[in-house]
């Protein structure tokens, strides 16, 4: 009899744990992935009626994204002071249409969470008001980014070399955030947003595209510095050999052609830009090292870095390429590809002694009295190249602004750095123009990547001229 009961008891023993255990799970871990499902009408509430922290511009005081109270269920609805200057970076945040951009990236920051110290807070969700993000985007530079690309397809992207801070990102067509995010209705009670967002989204030039970090392109002879990297660092070409460029070379069995420059050695090569030079130096590279070194420099990588939308840049392996793709592919043609920002960070290492940092938006997450919570430091993404060929490199580029193709983003009264590029995007649609300018090139601050859309120009003539507002603008040249 006493054994029955031991055993009864026993089972209801058993039975009680496994309800605690079960009643546990549900409150402590199924609730939390219920509370965070987006479908929830409940969690978009709560998020809705907390005042998300604003989005800062590198000063402190250009705000660039702010809540303001509104009537209805909805306690907030987003504001963008910056207005399309800055919509692609900062992005939008709407209940209807989610979140893209910064807004999407520091969302548990900007509704007050994510930090250590509100671990407790958050098991109550008390939290009324979000953390503020300060970015590092400077805006002189962003003004002049968007004012110099004006109305034409394409993409800048400035950065501070020896930190990795993004100083500017411009992409037109760009949208109005403010119309994406608003809770207006007309007249007839029907949300303005959806026809706003609705426009953007059957416009064939795809104004919600942030062509720098998601435009892929050929870069054409933009990328002629990663070849030259590629043949000093690896030590398999020689920069003072000659090649005599008579305009129309044979490779692989097909005919390249291309201006007749004479004899040229990679100076003169890289400051003429002559294609049947670089052509020669990928093949004498071979296509295992010209690839190794565009991977090094982050081509068929995922960039580290803050932001939600960001493209791989990328070159075919190897193995993929023949004797005529990689001539191709050695002057910025083939099946390269390459984003405005990738281009940015190529320019940045060589700018940086062969140091490629971690490319970032955050500058600092700060609460509502403006203590700092968070604090970005620069860190190291990867040595890329060696000091002594990034600075081989770096007075190559000097010569191209001095003396060839890049003329027109010379500043007067400094050394300027650049690479021109105009690419052949193929059935038969017009160029894009591509430029790569660092500044000062003695002591680099800002190293400024731009694209043209189809400009049908070449880089030295579209796209340097805005390079040169961008970096002037930074150091404060009218």
């Amino acid at each position: 009899m006493d054994s029955n009961i031991r055993k009864l008891v026993a089972l209801f023993m058993v039975l009680f744990l496994a309800l605690v255990l079960n009643l546990t799970y549900q409150q402590v871990v199924s609730s939390k992935a219920v509370a965070e499902n987006n479908s929830n009408p409940r969690k978009l509430m709560r998020e809705y009626g907390i005042q998300r922290g604003n989005i800062l511009a590198a000063d402190g005081q250009t705000v660039l994204a702010r809540s303001v109270p509104i009537e209805g269920a909805i306690k907030y609805q987003r504001e963008y002071p910056g207005g399309e200057a800055y919509s692609q970076v900062v992005g939008y945040d709407s209940p209807q249409f989610g979140r893209a951009g910064l807004e999407s990236q520091y969302n548990d920051a900007l509704l007050g969470k994510g930090q250590a110290q509100d671990l407790l807070r958050d098991l109550f969700e008390t939290s009324t008001r979000g953390y503020d993000l300060l970015t590092t985007l400077n805006p002189t530079v962003q003004e002049a980014a968007v004012n110099a690309l004006g109305e034409r397809r394409g993409a800048v992207v400035a950065i501070t070399p020896d930190t990795g801070a993004i100083l500017a990102m411009a992409s037109w067509p760009t949208y109005d955030s403010s119309a994406v995010a608003s809770q207006a209705k007309d007249a007839k009670g029907n949300l303005l947003a959806e026809a706003a967002k609705a426009a953007y989204d059957q416009d064939s030039y795809s104004p919600l595209l942030n062509r720098a970090t998601m435009g892929l392109y050929p870069p054409g002879s933009s990328f002629k510095v990663v070849n030259a990297s590629a043949g000093l660092d690896s030590g398999t070409v020689n920069p003072l050999d000659v090649l005599d460029c008579t305009g129309a070379y044979e490779i692989g069995g097909h005919t390249f052609g291309d201006r007749v420059h004479g004899s040229v050695d990679m100076l003169a090569a890289l400051t003429v830009s002559c294609n049947n030079y670089f052509s020669h130096s990928a093949v004498t590279e071979t296509a295992r090292v010209l690839v190794d070194y565009a991977q090094r420099f982050g081509l068929n990588s995922n960039l580290p870095i803050d932001y939600p939308a960001v493209a791989t840049s990328s070159i075919p392996q190897a193995s993929q390429m023949d004797q005529t793709e990689l001539a191709a592919t050695g002057i910025g043609q083939g099946r390269l590809l390459l984003t405005p920002l990738q281009l940015c960070m190529i320019g940045s290492a060589i700018a940086n002694d062969g140091r490629e940092m971690v490319p970032h938006f955050m500058k600092e997450v700060r609460d509502a009295q403006g203590n700092i919570l968070e604090r970005f430091n620069a860190k190291l993404w990867r040595q890329v190249i060696s000091a002594s060929t990034a600075g081989q490199v770096l007075n190559m580029m000097i010569s191209v602004v001095e003396n060839g193709t890049g003329q027109a983003a010379g500043i007067p009264g400094y050394v300027v750095a650049g690479k021109t590029g105009t690419a052949e995007p193929g059935n038969g649609k017009p160029n894009h123009a591509w430029f790569l300018g660092i500044a000062p090139a003695d002591n680099p601050q800002v190293v400024v990547a731009v694209v043209i859309e189809n400009s049908g120009g070449t880089g030295g003539e579209d796209a340097a001229p805005v390079a040169r507002k961008v970096m002037s603008a930074l150091l404060g040249v009218k």
